[in-house]
């Protein structure tokens, strides 16, 4: 029954756009990275997404997203680690305007990021929050890309600061979502070319 209601809910137009994307496959990569207030995907907030595609195995700089968003509480040990402060002058959003942005960015695009499940997961908070469904896109992990390449146990965590030392990438731009987004976006494309993607 309460499926039923689902399927015939009228839902905002944002998101039956975002549904009506899924009839053709994409071969467009989104790379993304939130920066939260914690690790509780149910009692945390996203503060940002930062998020660049990447297309035919080249990051398109164009196509990128980087939103802040308007903190209703705020925690200094959480400002200091990523850089967010309550009254800079950084234009912020309300978490509902972030969230509906970044679904009309992704489209049908396959999400890829660094312990993606998480940031998935905050995502889909958000999005119940907003009375419409959960992501349907692809998602690929690059922890779980070099584990494979490596022939790691799964429970083998590798951070994102010890795949760049591994490949030699830089890791200036640490703990900003779309400084994150980048790097990984650099580590994907290495580790699917080691892959043979």
């Amino acid at each position: 029954m309460l499926d039923w209601l689902k399927i015939n809910k009228d839902y905002p137009e944002f998101w039956k756009e975002y549904l009506h994307k899924f009839e053709h496959k994409s071969k467009r990569f989104v790379v993304f990275s939130t920066e939260t207030t914690g690790l509780d995907t149910e009692k945390d907030v996203i503060l940002s997404i930062g998020a660049v595609g990447i297309e035919k195995d080249r990051i398109i700089v164009k196509d990128s997203f980087d939103i802040t968003i308007v903190q209703d509480k705020f925690n200094p040990e959480v400002a200091i680690k990523n850089g967010i402060l309550k009254d800079n002058n950084e234009d912020k959003v309300s978490q509902n305007e972030a969230i509906t942005n970044f679904v009309n960015y992704l489209g049908n695009a396959t999400l890829v990021g660094h312990r993606i499940h998480f940031d998935i997961a905050m995502l889909n908070e958000a999005l119940e929050k907003l009375q419409v469904g959960r992501l349907k896109n692809e998602a690929l992990d690059i922890e779980i890309m070099y584990q494979k390449w490596k022939q790691l146990p799964e429970d083998k965590q590798v951070s994102i600061d010890e795949l760049s030392t591994t490949f030699k990438i830089s890791k200036s731009d640490r703990h900003t979502a779309s400084g994150d987004a980048y790097i990984i976006s650099l580590l994907f494309l290495r580790l699917k070319q080691r892959l043979g993607l």
